[in-house]
Parts: C-alpha cells; structure tokens; sequence
C-alpha cells in the first residue's frame, strides 16, 4: 500500500512544543489473550514501546527522512484478556540530537487492527525530562553525540503506574504516512522496513569495582580500595564515587537512588582517567587523575527512583557525585524536607546495547599476545556498531566511508551476516550528490565531504561483490561509480573539500601536501578497475552463475581490458630514490600511504606488488601510516611475519585499553573501528585467506606463519567453514569452496575439501 490509512500523529501543532519527552497511550479491553498482535510502529526521533508496563521493543532502526525505517511486532505475546494499556515514549532531542539523528519533526505511528493512529491514541508530555549539552572539560574534542539529560524520577510515571498522574490530550493529526518511493508527498517521511534485527538489551552480570584514592571521593566510605560494588552505599553532599567497569561499554546506565529530596547526582561517563598534560597513560590507572567527560543529572525524590538515560553512554569509568541540597527557589524542588543529607545508591546496572554481532570466526596461536589482540580487536569492531556502524562510540557515533570499509571487512570474516554491511553501502549510498560524490560519512544532519572516502565507497561495492550474495543498486552501481571518479577529479583539480587521508601529525587536518597526487591518482584509478572489472558484472547473466558456481576466476576477458591500466603505470608514474611518484605531483613528498596505495594498484591489476622499499623509506624520512592506514600498509607488504607488525597493538594492551584507539597519545577515541584491522589481518595475513570470486565462490589460500609455530583459523565461510590450521610445518586446509593455493612459491587450484601438506 503506497499510501497508508494510517496517519503520523504529535504532540503538538506549535513547533515550539516538539521538542521533549512523550507519552502516547492506547487503552482498550480484550474478551480474550490473541495469539498474535501484527503491528508497525515508528517515530521521530525514537520510542520505546510498553505492553502493560513491560519494555518490548525501541527503535526506529536509524535513517533519513527519504528512507524513514518502520518495525513490525507481534504484541500477542504481550496482551490479555481484559484491559490493556500500550505506551509509547517518543522523544524529540532538537538540535541538539545526534549528528546522526536525521529528524523532520515529533511524530508517532502505528499500523494494527484497533491500534490505527490517530484512533484511540492520546498523548503527554514528561514534564520531568530535560536535556542539556554536558560535560566536564572535554570541549576541545569534537564531539556530536546528542545532549546530556536532566532526570527528575520521582516527578515522572513508573511505566508499571499506567502513567495515571499524566495530563492526557488529543494528538495532533500530521498527515497518512506513505512507503517509499511516496505517492504524493504528502508527508516527509518515506517509510521503509527495518532492515537489521534489534539493538541488544542485555543487563550486564559483572558488577563494577570501586576506586579509592581518586580525587574528591567520598572519605566516609567504609569500602577498601577494588572492592566490587554489589549492595547500597551511602553518599555525603559534595562526595564522588568513582566506578571502573574493567572494559569500555556501549551501555544504558541503570540506577536506583533515594533522596535528599531536590537534590542532584551528577553522572560522569569517561572512556579513560586523564592526566594533567591531556595524555591518558596507562588505562587500569585512576589515583591523582582527572575526570573529564559528558554528563547527565537525575533531581533526587526521597523514595528510591528508578534511572535509565533514553540514550546509551559510552564508558569504562562512571563518576557519581551528589551535589548540595538546592536552595528554595529551584524549578525541579520538589517539597526538600526531612533533614536527611545523605544519598543512598541501592543498585547500579548497565544494560548493555550494540549491534547482534554473532562472532562465529575464530584465530588461535601459540604467540600469547594472540588472544589479547583478538580479543580486543573484536570487542572494538562490537562497541563500534549498532543501527550503523561508527568511528567511535564516545565521541560521535557516525559512519564514515573511510572507517566503514574496513568494519565491512571485519564482519565478512567474523561471521555469516551481511546485514549491517548492506546497510552500510546502501545508506552511504543515499547521500550521493549533484557533485557527483557522496558525503564522507551517512546518516548526517550536516553535510561533510571528504572525496576519498567517496572512492572508498566504490572498494567498499567491491568488497560485497566478492564477500556477499547480494549487490546494493544493482544496474545504477556502475554509473554512480562513474560519477564519483569524475566528481573526484574535479575535487583534486580544484583542491575542493577536505582531502582527508589520515592523522598524520605533520599534515595539518590529515591532508598531504597538495592534496597526496600520487596516492590519489593511485587510490582513484584503483577504484576505476574496480568498477569495471567487478561492478559492470552487478547483475549477473545465466553463464556468469554458472561459472561462479564453477569456481572460476575472472575471465581473460576482463585481463584484456586491464593492458593499458598495466603500461600506464610505467607512463604514469616514476620513482624518485626508489619511492613512487606521479609525474603530475609538483608537491610530493614521501609517505608509506602513497607506497600503499600503489601496491594495491597493482594488485588489483592482477600483479605482484613491488617489494616494500623499507630502506628507500627510512632514507627519505617518509611519513608513516597511523593505525588506520596500517591496515592498507600491511596490505601492500603481504609482510612473511605479521606478528611483527603488531607492536602497538601489543603496547596499547600493554597500557590497559580494553578496545583499540584512535590513535596514538595524546589521543582522543580510546576506542576507535578503523584500529580493529588486526582481527582481518590474521586471517588475510596469517591465514592468508581471501576471496578471488564473487560472492567468494573461490579462495585464494596463501598461509604465511612467520615466527607462529601453531595457529588455528576458522572463518565462518557463506557455504560452510574454512579451515587453515598450521602445526610446527605441518598445514592442513579444510575449504567449502575451490581455492587457489599457494605455499612455498607453488600455486595450485584445490578442489572443495580438506587438504594436508
């Protein structure tokens, strides 16, 4: 139905009453329980969905105004005979909402027999629930990741209360909605199904550990040093209780906390404890540092009231602190009495929440440091995805093309799920422009171009031709990448946009002088072989099927386009002390990302990459990729021992991170996707498995052990698992589909099946 019978409904008619905390509520009698319910539901911003006072569902799954998602329940389960009451809450953040947050305006919807909108559907505001942008001390970072929110329990409806105290109104009817591409536009929102299974919402069992000794904590707590948390604790005005979770979480913060009535209890949330000079040093330590961080407030009733933020926080430290009793006067005072001055914090949960991930992959070593790294890297792909993937989950939540590429990478190996990857490439690409590129990062409120990302975003169609069944914009995929090379020529003719390549210290915001020619020419024409030589085979014909069921590589067909790509690189391009250099670049200058980027030019030519010039580049000084670009120099180096590589990893762990970082200190993300490539270079390096076919109907197998006497990969592989085990020089090699081996300068075509050598 391109037009629902079902209409948007909000609070208000008046703009200025969209913004805040509602209730929409559906009252109504049942002769008996139902076996099913089928209902669809949405909002702007988002909602959270009780069946007679039990939390059943929150969403919408995040998108844009021209692709609005909806979610289909089943409230069967939930109902029964006799009254029923369905509550909604929906909130509207503003401008102050996420980056990633696209809105239109406060709106509800539902679709169900007897629970149609507007039907019998009344709405409240929460009068109780404010929003604030807080924080201490971190305003030199960017940071765009929604307000801080100013709780009053006591003043607010228990869901289990049937929100009776609430003023109750009519809501007002906005317009029918309508399924994308919409009829008539009649309203902004195009709606579309979910299209990724829900967040998680899972209370966290592992209690925090008190820390003693940080500064201002409270000198009346009889509690030693690293004592676990678990039963109430008694708070003085002015006193701070410093938690520390052991990880960093991606989690709804549950507390239960009584009076002083009016009262504050301020909420801290930190990724890390920093020092004095802006570093964070060793992780695991909290004495004589400082907290700095974002914030919520919950305005204590002297009964114990339940908190629980309508967004998550991200945190391994959470500070709680009791402000002083609030003088007369205050808007949130609710009757300040019983001269009591104490808190009492009778419980803290954490409701842990990200995406599903179903890690079903698995990388096994004699090395020791193996475990850690892998179980890092893993827990930092997992904090780094949710109804998107994101850069970082403190800081922005947002998906770039840059970052993303290798998230994408990442999941094709841990596990047989694609759904967040197709999200991925489709949602990014929606944001494509008139220019001809897509913005740097999607789903955006603002508008940001960074042109290599938008080449990227070609790799990243690449990539789920090879790794995945399914092809994102079919017939349009070919001719949108065609728009993009051109829009990015223009961009590096006219230096347009911010040419972003990576966090190099001496190249100020990230760009190489003159924009990196030579690595752009090269990442710009590797992107064009990628188009024509994957991206013009979309959409398959009956022979093309049949072949990839066979097993066989790309034809010679494709070899035959590739022949002047393969004479351009030695037209195009020379070498100046042994290090590439494009001949139009009159400001090159030496960087391990240029030399990576020609090497992966050459591989997708079909061509062995150079050896890596480790001399030429200590000679000329070169810059050197941070952890993000590492992955691209590892890549290019097809290095004999991998482990060697891994020295920050290593230090990082060594200095207490439970999840990898942006970057270097002093450094802002302590937990950051594009610094989780370890996870994929086990298997890419080590293993040395890849895919050579679309939907990788054949593997290319090239085990490289380097100074590991044993390890143990099994990748969760679309047609089964595939194994690559090596035991003190002994391989063994389990694959579900043809793969073409190669192992101690040898190559061979290997049928489905296992193999020892």
């Amino acid at each position: 139905m391109p037009v629902w019978k079902e209409s948007w409904i909000g609070p208000s008619s008046h703009p200025e009453g969209d913004v805040g905390v509602f209730a929409f509520r559906n009252r109504f009698e049942l002769s008996a329980k139902p076996a099913k319910l089928p209902i669809k539901i949405s909002a702007d911003n988002r909602f959270k969905l009780y069946v007679n006072g039990e939390m059943v569902a929150f969403g919408p799954q995040r998108g844009v105004a021209q692709h609005w998602f909806y979610d289909e329940l089943n409230l069967g389960p939930y109902l029964k005979a006799g009254e029923n009451e369905i509550v909604a809450l929906v909130w509207n953040f503003g401008w102050m909402a996420p980056m990633a947050q696209h809105t239109v305006r406060t709106g509800f919807l539902v679709s169900g027999k007897g629970l149609e909108t507007p039907g019998n559907w009344e709405v409240a505001r929460m009068d109780g629930w404010g929003f604030e942008m807080m924080h201490t001390e971190i305003g030199g970072f960017y940071i765009d990741v929604g307000p801080g929110e100013i709780i009053a329990p006591h003043l607010l409806p228990n869901p289990n209360s049937k929100f009776q105290n609430l003023k109750w109104n009519p809501p007002q009817a906005i317009g029918r909605a309508e399924d994308r591409p919409p009829q008539d536009g009649g309203v902004p929102w195009a709606m579309i199904p979910r299209t990724l299974p829900a967040m998680r919402y899972d209370v966290r069992r592992s209690r925090p550990k008190i820390c003693r000794g940080s500064i201002g904590d409270d000198p009346s707590l009889n509690l030693e040093d690293g004592t676990i948390l678990d039963g109430p604790v008694t708070l003085e005005p002015g006193a701070k209780l410093l938690l520390d979770y052991g990880e960093l979480l991606c989690a709804y913060p549950r507390l239960v906390l009584s009076g002083p009535e009016g009262a504050t209890v301020t909420l801290t949330y930190s990724e890390g404890m920093w020092n004095e000079d802006g570093t964070k040093g060793n992780r695991n330590d909290y004495a004589s540092k400082k907290m700095r961080g974002y914030q919520d407030k919950l305005i204590l009733g002297s009964a114990p009231s339940l908190y629980e933020p309508l967004w998550w926080r991200t945190y391994r430290y959470l500070m709680v602190e009791l402000s002083p009793i609030p003088q007369s006067g205050s808007s949130l005072r609710e009757g300040v009495g019983g001269g009591r001055s104490s808190a009492t914090i009778h419980s803290v949960d954490a409701i842990e929440t990200g995406y599903p991930y179903d890690v079903q992959s698995s990388f096994e070593a004699d090395e020791p440091s193996v475990e850690k790294i892998w179980e890092v890297a893993v827990r930092t792909a997992e904090r780094c995805a949710g109804e998107t993937y994101f850069d970082c989950p403190y800081y922005e939540q947002l998906q770039y093309a840059g970052d993303t590429r290798i998230q994408a990478l990442i999941g094709y190996y841990l596990g047989r799920d694609r759904r967040l990857q197709r999200n991925a490439v489709e949602t990014l690409g929606w944001s494509m422009m008139e220019n001809g590129l897509t913005q740097s990062r999607y789903p955006s409120r603002q508008t940001q171009v960074i042109p290599p990302f938008s080449l990227w975003w070609v790799m990243m169609l690449y990539d789920q031709m090879l790794y995945d069944t399914e092809r994102s914009f079919g017939f349009q995929a070919p001719m949108m990448c065609s728009d993009i090379i051109e829009g990015y020529h223009r961009s590096l003719i006219d230096k347009t946009f911010w040419h972003f390549c990576d966090w190099v210290p001496d190249w100020k915001a990230g760009v190489p002088p003159g924009c990196g020619q030579t690595m752009n020419w090269c990442l710009v024409e590797t992107a064009r072989i990628a188009k024509m030589k994957k991206l013009s085979r979309a959409i398959f014909s009956v022979a093309d099927e049949i072949a990839i069921q066979m097993g066989e590589l790309d034809s010679e067909e494709d070899d035959d386009h590739l022949d002047h790509f393969r004479e351009g690189l030695d037209e195009d391009f020379e070498f100046e002390d042994g290090l590439v250099r494009h001949i139009v670049d009159e400001e090159w200058t030496p960087s391990e990302h240029t030399e990576a980027l020609y090497r992966q030019y050459q591989m997708i030519l079909g061509m062995e990459p150079s050896p890596w010039p480790y001399a030429a580049l200590e000679r000329a000084n070169a810059a050197k990729c941070t952890y993000y670009f590492s992955y691209y120099k590892h890549l290019a180096m097809q290095p004999d021992d991998y482990m060697a590589q891994l020295g920050p990893w290593k230090e990082m762990i060594e200095n207490g991170l439970s999840t990898f970082a942006e970057n270097p200190e002093p450094v802002r993300s302590d937990c950051h996707a594009w610094s989780a490539h370890p996870a994929l270079g086990f298997f890419q390096f080590i293993a040395g498995v890849t895919s050579v076919a679309p939907a990788w109907k054949k593997a290319r197998i090239a085990p490289k052990p380097g100074s590991l006497k044993r390890f143990d990969a099994r990748i969760a592989h679309p047609d089964g698992e595939l194994r690559v085990a090596y035991d003190d020089g002994k391989l063994t090699l389990d694959t579900p589909v043809p793969a073409q081996f190669v192992w101690k300068g040898k190559t061979e075509l290997l049928k489905p099946g296992k193999h020892t050598f």
